[in-house]
């Protein structure tokens, strides 16, 4: 059986290059040997996105996306499901954390110069995923359907009505109805839960391929890049693994 696996691994390899990309972007990935604590919040973030694309699978299930029902549903996830307010509760705090470890992790960027060249499109990735989840975060606090889901989406939504000229066409776009409705509701959990998600991942992808072209910044402000070995391994820099991976579990 181990051959016959060895064999297949093998055969998908030459096909698909696994090892290759595993090697590149993780194992064998170099990254600073000053590493420091302020380099542990890119992948914080990274678990905390895991955390809450699963944790919303599972709100989604139980979860009913209309103007009648969608805050009995929510009330029926508190009170009925087995275990649905812890899964509510992770999935409403990780998104305050999210933000809070990403905020964390742009002062790193801004400490350790991550924006100048050539590091530019990296930042610029970085700011659109933040924007992207300023998104992601309020749509998600629409969905509940309660007072301050409502009022909240009025406030937020209304700011589209102050751009000149097209405001109030694109108010009522955003909107897909004259006033907050079942309608906005439908519209905003199909967003939250398919279209931005997928912007996000492809915008964190994105974000890591730029990241590991250009290399992350020292701590101490030294360019690992400048002086590489004959394999064009930069000298002063580390396997990510085992070492980036230890120092972030401990």
């Amino acid at each position: 059986m181990s051959e016959i696996a060895g064999k297949l691994f093998s055969w998908v390899n030459d096909r698909l290059p696994i090892v290759n990309t595993f090697e590149r972007h993780l194992s064998k990935h170099p990254v600073p040997s000053k590493v420091n604590f302020w380099y542990l919040f890119g992948a914080l973030a990274s678990v905390v996105l895991i955390i809450q694309i699963v944790s919303g699978i599972w709100l989604i299930m139980p979860y009913s996306n209309t103007e009648e029902e969608a805050f009995s549903s929510i009330e029926y996830i508190m009170r009925d499901v087995d275990y649905g307010w812890v899964i509510r509760y992770i999935h409403t705090t990780g998104a305050s954390m999210f933000f809070a470890v990403v905020y964390l992790h742009m002062f790193r960027g801004l400490l350790y110069g991550s924006y100048q060249k050539p590091k530019e499109l990296v930042w610029i990735f970085g700011c659109t995923i933040y924007l992207a989840m300023m998104a992601e975060g309020f749509l998600g606090y629409v969905l509940p359907y309660g007072q301050m889901s409502y009022w909240g989406a009025q406030v937020i939504i209304s700011l589209f009505g102050a751009i000149p000229y097209i405001g109030e066409s694109l108010e009522l776009w955003v909107r897909g109805d004259y006033y907050i409705s079942g309608i906005t509701v439908s519209r905003f959990f199909a967003l939250h839960v398919v279209a931005l998600p997928l912007v996000l991942i492809a915008l964190v992808f994105l974000h890591l391929v730029a990241l590991h072209e250009v290399g992350a910044g020292n701590p101490e402000g030294v360019d690992i890049e400048e002086f590489l070995d004959d394999d064009g391994v930069p000298l002063d820099s580390v396997p990510f693994f085992p070492y980036k991976v230890l120092n972030a579990l401990v």
